[in-house]
């Protein structure tokens, strides 16, 4: 039906113009734990719309860095000095100032920012929609950001073609769940400028002129999509819009309020797009805080691309479709594919190594088959050390020794601040369970000894420095290896409680029985954050059916093949157990040890 509405719109099947970029990924290694943003969200929306053939490879731009002279038009001089500070960086993310790589981070800001801009440029030009693929910062104000945005990069782009020579009007549709206040004090005052908004939050007073829509907490589809429509048809007409499709109005978003579903923001960008056919817009995602949040925006793009029709899969896991294509061309043996043409890609240090017996024979290899040049090759096409780099590491390299019965050990190792730093860690072998060969991980830890625990990223159990925040990323490489060397998936032995419910969407228990204790417990806690929650199992503050409850680290396992448990003996393990906390003891009260007089 929506086909239908699109075409006789002349919405057809068309060509999508995007701008993106590798670096639009913020170098935060815990926004994803302590705050709930999906750091790889704009990734996520991208490689799907490439994977299904949406967006084409050649319909892909690379912005260019918006200089200091171009955010001076809008943002005060005080201000932008200040976000040298890490501190100023930090308020804004909500981290601790020791995760914040300065320039890394500005430089990801001011590179979404150009493609916001860019974006602009193009869409006059070609007088029809343009994507970017990050963006929408619409709380940073001249003065001050907030909310997750530093620069204003809609109110940059209007300054910059404002001084380009640019003198019509200016549309900005801002749908996300928050509203733009930081954008209607940027524009405040500027003639041919009109901001339209519906969310779902009270920021309080708005800058006169901005036409701005509250709906109700949990808001229907329906009502949503009428409020949308009408907002739209109070809109003037302008020479180019700003739309931001914002990502946080999704039900069960962790900073929105507003509660459609991805149907009811489909329908909401159909009518969008309909309203511009024919006219220069540039479309943003702005916020989102919801594991679906990316299949929102992706939607977005379906829509201008005249498929608002196509379905996502809900299982679809675009980390898991980008690391096994990679995967796949990095295996010289499934590059060329049977009946087709033979199709080259670069192979790894490693299979040249094998063949070719290049190297000393006593070069130690990861399981027989991985060398250390060949491991470091693949986290390169990964694209995992351009990230770590981006953090302040350099020199990065890995490391590959035996260690004499409990696995081949592998370390990536980076220097910075004058020494070398040991930043992953794991021991790996094969392992038969269950009648099968796995890649068990003996050990694994990634680490970030630059950053700092604190209030906003506390210590966990079995801490001793905060994450890289690519516990995802290295799950996806071994559950490669495992399949290249013929294995039947990963599985590792989660020796605290927070490690398996980090784990739960890919791996599970192998007994039902276990399974099922695990998901009473989670099911128990659930009003404790994870950082109470599993601090209470490893302080022995957890009873089941009344007695203490030490935790069972037990093999999880992770079936290259999906394998169903018995979800009957899961579930009548599950309502057997009922686990309960006994509240952390408060500290005794320090008492001062009685004034002896000083003699005089």
């Amino acid at each position: 039906m929506i086909q239908a509405w699109l075409w006789k719109l002349g919405l057809g099947r068309g060509r999508v113009h995007v701008f993106y970029d590798e670096a639009y990924r913020l170098p935060l290694t815990g926004i994803e734990s302590s705050v709930g943003i999906e750091p790889r969200g704009t990734d996520f929306t991208t490689w799907y719309l490439l994977e299904a053939g949406v967006v084409r490879a050649a319909d892909v731009r690379h912005p260019v860095p918006v200089s200091y002279a171009q955010l001076a038009r809008v943002h005060d001089a005080r201000y932008l000095e200040s976000l040298s500070d890490p501190a100023t960086l930090a308020r804004i993310y909500a981290t601790d100032p020791s995760e914040v790589p300065v320039d890394a981070l500005l430089d990801s800001v001011r590179l979404v920012c150009g493609g916001t801009l860019g974006a602009a440029r193009l869409a006059l030009a070609r007088q029809g929609p343009v994507v970017n693929m990050a963006g929408g910062f619409h709380h940073a104000r001249p003065d001050k950001g907030g909310g997750f945005c530093t620069v204003n990069d809609i109110a940059v782009s209007v300054a910059d073609l404002r001084a380009s020579g640019f003198d019509g009007s200016v549309a900005v549709l801002d749908l996300d769940a928050h509203p733009p206040d930081g954008t209607a004090a940027c524009l405040a005052g500027q003639p041919k400028v009109w901001i339209g908004s519906v969310s779902g939050s009270d920021w309080g007073v708005l800058p006169p002129g901005v036409d701005e829509t509250r709906v109700p907490d949990g808001c229907d589809d329906v009502t949503y999509v009428q409020k949308v429509k009408d907002l739209l048809a109070r809109m003037p007409r302008s020479d180019i819009t700003f739309v931001i499709a914002g990502g946080d109005v999704l039900s069960g978003d962790r900073f929105g309020r507003v509660g459609i579903t991805l149907q009811g923001a489909r329908k909401r960008d159909v009518a969008i797009a309909a309203a511009l056919r024919g006219r220069a817009s540039v479309w943003l995602p702005g916020g989102g805080y919801h594991a679906e949040s990316w299949k929102l925006f992706a939607g977005t793009v379906l829509v201008l691309a005249g498929l608002g029709h196509q379905r996502i899969t809900a299982r679809y896991d675009p980390l898991s479709a980008r690391f096994q294509r990679i995967a796949h061309m990095l295996d010289p043996e499934k590059a060329n594919t049977a009946g087709k043409a033979p199709h080259w890609e670069p192979f790894s240090l490693e299979d040249l190594e094998g063949p070719l017996r290049l190297g000393p024979e006593v070069q130690p290899r990861v399981l027989g088959h991985y060398t250390a040049q060949g491991i470091e090759y693949a986290l390169f096409r990964y694209g995992l050390l351009s990230y770590v780099e981006r953090l302040g590491y350099s020199r990065l390299r890995v490391q590959v020794t035996s260690t004499g019965g409990t696995g081949d050990r592998i370390m990536v190792l980076g220097h910075a601040g004058g020494r070398e730093h040991l930043l992953s860690d794991s021991v790996v072998e094969k392992k038969e369970l269950q009648g099968e060969t796995f890649l068990f991980a003996n050990w694994l830890s990634l680490r970030h000894p630059r950053a700092r625990f604190s209030d906003k990223r506390p210590q966990l159990p079995g801490q001793e420095v905060p994450g890289l925040g690519l516990s995802r990323e290295t799950t996806e490489v071994l559950l490669a290896m495992a399949q290249r060397l013929g294995l039947a998936g990963v599985a590792f032995r989660p020796m605290w409680y927070h490690l398996a419910v980090v784990a739960r969407g890919r791996f599970h228990f192998s007994t039902p029985e276990r399974q099922g204790r695990f998901e009473a417990l989670m099911r128990d806690l659930s009003s404790l954050s994870l950082v109470e929650a599993t601090r209470a199992v490893a302080e022995g503050r957890v009873r089941l059916d009344g007695q203490p409850y030490p935790w069972e680290p037990d093999d999880m396992l992770c079936h290259l093949t999906p394998v169903s448990l018995d979800a009957e003996a899961v579930a009548k393990e599950r309502e057997r157990c009922h686990f309960t906390v006994v509240p952390a003891a408060a500290p005794e009260p320090v008492t001062a040890p009685p004034v002896k007089p000083e003699p005089l």
